[in-house]
């Protein structure tokens, strides 16, 4: 079995920003990717970040409350309980 490789270059992909504000990026290789092709950038900045696919039990938060800044300072991996606990400091 061949281990997944993080997708490295999606900059010039079509894009789109899903119904709850995130950026989705065309990516039908991921083996994530749902309604035909499209994933979360943030997911892929994270993935490619540290050179493996996000798990199961992983989220990845966006500091400054913006879905659409998918920068590397502005996301951190964490676990759903601490993904909330995040959300409800900045409330």
């Amino acid at each position: 079995m061949t281990r997944y490789q993080p997708i490295k270059s999606w900059h010039q992909r079509n894009t789109m920003i899903s119904r709850n504000g995130y950026i989705l990026v065309w990516v039908p290789e991921h083996p994530k990717a749902f309604a035909g092709g499209w994933y979360y950038e943030h997911v892929l900045v994270i993935e490619k970040e540290m050179d493996r696919m996000v798990k199961t039990n992983e989220t990845i938060h966006h500091i400054d409350e913006d879905k659409t800044n998918n920068q590397t300072y502005n996301l951190f991996i964490c676990s759903r309980k601490e993904h909330d606990k995040a959300h409800k400091q900045c409330a």
